[in-house]
């Protein structure tokens, strides 16, 4: 185990923010890149800020402005993102180079960005705590019949790049 994770407390979305907890269970979700898809409402700033407003009883487009997400949420949610990056839940580095990784290689976290591309997603490191991040997103009913139309959005397209080049997936 490397000393990082060794080195930290156990966290439950109780321990996080209402963003973070956004945020991470929206990760948690799977979808594909909105690059990828070819459709920019699949950006994990916009799913992110449409769950965030009816978590907290807002119109979907609260913290949009047209088809882009409100500046100061993108600041806020970035500022969550590093913070979960910190904490270890989640990883906005680079992942290790594909090669044998040495025991001084498992010591270090990767260097995280100066910001954040909402195209590129980070990597999950503590899978329990996103995946009941997850869940609590599914049990809000004002959140759901959203974040299920996005999620069939992005299983659309997983499909079809499947059918493409399964090769991809093996």
């Amino acid at each position: 185990m490397n000393a990082h994770r060794a080195s930290r407390s156990v966290l439950h979305a109780a321990d996080l923010s209402l963003l973070e907890r956004t945020y991470l269970g929206v990760l948690d979700l799977g979808m594909v890149t909105a690059r990828v898809a070819g459709d920019p409402s699949l950006r994990l700033d916009r799913v992110t800020a449409v769950c965030m407003a009816l978590r907290q009883g807002h119109d979907a487009a609260t913290l949009l402005d047209g088809d882009h997400v409100q500046e100061q949420f993108t600041g806020e949610l970035i500022a969550a993102i590093f913070t979960l990056d910190d904490t270890g839940a989640i990883s906005t580095g680079p992942p290790p180079p594909d090669s044998v990784i040495s025991p001084e290689d498992l010591q270090t976290r990767p260097v995280r960005p100066a910001t954040i591309d909402f195209d590129h997603h980070p990597r999950i490191l503590d899978r329990y705590l996103a995946h009941e991040c997850m869940e609590e997103l599914f049990r809000d009913a004002r959140v759901y019949p959203f974040l299920m139309g996005k999620y069939q959005d992005s299983g659309e397209v997983w499909a079809r790049l499947y059918k493409e080049r399964p090769e991809r997936f093996l």
